[in-house]
């Protein structure tokens, strides 16, 4: 098993015989790795690393198919844009014909019901 040691340390197996670790990444056996003192001083990064390699996975598929649903309401969004555009055109070129015509057409006889200069005073 690999481990990361935060602190330097001296660890006694359990045969009396002492080791030192230095900060950094050591190779040890399971029992060392397992041991409280060796614990409190550092860290298993063999097992972290798998677990989180398989946590990156996940995470990387669900942003994949969360990439995936934007770009097909981005690709709605740029369909409904395209549309709007469209009527918008469609709208500024009925107004310059009808300006070019010359002849609004109103929509009601505005002097008849007291609209533009036509008020209704007796």
């Amino acid at each position: 098993m690999k481990i990361r040691a935060h602190t330097a340390f001296k660890f006694t197996h359990d045969n009396g015989e002492t080791q030192e670790f230095v900060t950094g990444v050591h190779d040890v056996s399971e029992d060392v790795a397992q041991h409280w003192f060796v614990q409190a001083h550092a860290e298993i990064i063999g097992a972290v690393e798998d677990s989180a390699q398989a946590d990156h996975e996940t995470v990387i598929t669900e942003l994949r198919a969360s990439i995936a649903e934007l770009t097909q309401q981005l690709a709605e969004r740029d369909t409904q844009t395209m549309e709007l555009k469209q009527q918008l055109e469609d709208r500024d070129t009925q107004i310059a014909e009808l300006m070019i015509s010359g002849d609004p057409q109103p929509t009601g006889n505005q002097t008849a019901n007291g609209g533009k200069n036509g008020g209704n005073k007796k």
